[in-house]
């Protein structure tokens, strides 16, 4: 019997737990739980390690459903896969660069350059030009170049006074050279054989980017001269500001000839206007010169016509020479807006002391009393240390130059700018250089400065593009031939 009851409960006990199996775990259809209690009830011996008696362990799973299994915490969607490689920067494109034009290939750039040699009017002599164009173009390339090209200087002198060599040197430089652009400039019409009959750019001191020149060019014009007529117009509001025509009689203006004066008259007048002086009498170089047998008298008519007019300040327009000339034996105050011909004025006869007090100005840093601006102290090094057995001594009184013994520092601080000024716009126009993007350089340098030039900028229509004028004055007692010494600071005249 007890083994039959043995038996019994064990067969109870594996139909509940088959059961539980088959409904998994806790359905409210599952009767065979509620009969559990009841088994165990009737036999009280059973074993305590038989399964019979875990059946009822789990009550709480009739009324509830099963809770699901609890889950990993959400990972942020970037941890669940591989974060993404960043960008890689990308390689700067390359710069290609082709024969993009005439005197341009894929290595070089051909550069012609007009030397002046004034030795021939006693102003001195420059020296050999070619060791200081290697110099400072081998000083250019050791820095890249121009985007990767170097430039190679092509140099064909002339004298001034022949138009035939100065013809010659362009045909030189345009057709036997083929150069990209010819730095510096030739000399009156000789330029139109650069510009506009081999269609070649033509930058830097010989060049006055207006005018005729400008409207037969060809090709494009650069130069640091002044632009226009705002040095003019400057001159006679500042000399106003200063009080020069306080207490004056009667004012005069001279010009130094027609072009001038068809020129700047129109803004002059204007300008007097404004600061409420009136013009007493206009005198023009042209009008005066007849012939070659006039020119020894019109001193004399000149300064009659000055004296009868009752003249006490005369302003001079254009070159100052013949004006200073003219006037400078008069004791009357004298203003000239050029500053570069009172030594030409002295070496024709006038006494220092009778230009004493002479305003004017200058387009540059270069008088003996300013100190060397950076850029200009810069380029002198390169020179000087590729020719150290040379003299470079600053002009200025008690400064000798000849032939026997040339001093390269004016022409050193001359080639500096002509290059530096060549080497901006070829930057700004970009790699595939040609006419055209090297006008659009031109167009687009708002702002520069240039070895003595502090402020300078070009644009559409702009091409004269020194914005720097500062007042001098002329002192007589200073030495044997006088000096110019500063009036204060530069003005930018920048647009």
């Amino acid at each position: 019997m007890r083994y039959r009851r043995t038996l019994m409960a064990l067969l109870l006990a594996l139909a509940v737990f088959a059961t539980a199996c088959t409904t998994g775990g806790g359905g409210e259809d599952e009767p065979a739980v509620e009969e559990a209690p009841t088994a165990a009830a009737e036999e009280p011996a059973a074993e305590p390690d038989e399964p019979a008696g875990e059946a009822p362990s789990e009550p709480a799973a009739e009324d509830e459903e099963p809770e699901p299994a609890a889950e990993a915490p959400e990972e942020p969607a970037s941890d669940g896969e591989p974060e993404p490689a960043p960008e890689p920067t990308p390689e700067p494109t390359p710069i290609v660069l082709t024969a993009s034009f005439r005197g341009v290939t894929e290595d070089t750039i051909r550069i012609g350059v007009g030397f002046w040699d004034v030795s021939l009017f006693g102003f001195g002599f420059f020296g050999n030009p070619e060791p200081v164009w290697d110099a400072l173009t081998a000083a250019v390339n050791a820095e890249g170049g121009i985007y990767g090209r170097s430039l190679e200087p092509y140099i064909a002198g002339f004298n001034p006074a022949f138009p035939n060599e100065m013809l010659a040197a362009c045909i030189t430089l345009t057709e036997d050279h083929q150069v990209f652009a010819v730095l510096g400039g030739l000399r009156g019409d000789a330029n139109y054989c650069v510009s506009e009959q081999h269609e070649t750019i033509n930058v830097g001191s010989q060049v006055n980017a207006r005018g005729e020149l400008l409207e037969r060019a060809r090709a494009p014009l650069a130069s640091f001269r002044l632009s226009g007529t705002a040095g003019e117009e400057m001159f006679i509001t500042e000399l106003a500001r200063r009080g020069w025509f306080d207490g004056a009689t009667a004012v005069g203006v001279h010009y130094d000839g027609s072009d001038t004066q068809d020129r700047v008259e129109d803004v002059v007048k204007a300008a007097f206007a404004d600061i409420g002086v009136e013009i007493a009498i206009t005198m023009n170089i042209d009008d005066l010169v007849l012939d070659e047998d006039a020119i020894e008298s019109q001193t004399e008519i000149m300064q009659q016509q000055v004296a009868d007019a009752g003249i006490d300040r005369m302003v001079i327009f254009g070159a100052a020479a013949t004006g200073l000339v003219t006037y400078g034996d008069l004791g009357i105050q004298m203003a000239a807006v050029d500053s570069t011909n009172f030594e030409t004025a002295i070496s024709s006869g006038i006494d220092p002391m009778a230009l004493d007090g002479t305003i004017a100005t200058a387009d540059r840093l270069n008088l003996p009393s300013d100190s060397v601006d950076a850029e200009t102290q810069e380029c002198l090094d390169v020179v000087m240390a590729a020719l150290p057995d040379e003299r470079f001594e600053r002009p200025g009184p008690g400064v000798e130059n000849s032939e026997e013994d040339p001093n390269y520092w004016n022409y050193t601080v001359l080639a500096c700018r002509d290059l530096s000024l060549f080497v901006q716009i070829a930057t700004a126009a970009g790699p595939e250089l040609t006419n055209d993007s090297f006008q659009a350089g031109l167009d687009s340098l708002s702002q520069a400065s240039l070895p003595e030039i502090p402020f300078l900028s070009f644009g559409p229509g702009k091409y004269n593009g020194n914005d720097t004028m500062r007042f001098v004055q002329f002192d007589g007692d200073a030495d044997e031939d006088g000096e110019l010494v500063g009036l204060g600071d530069p003005v930018d005249l920048t647009p």
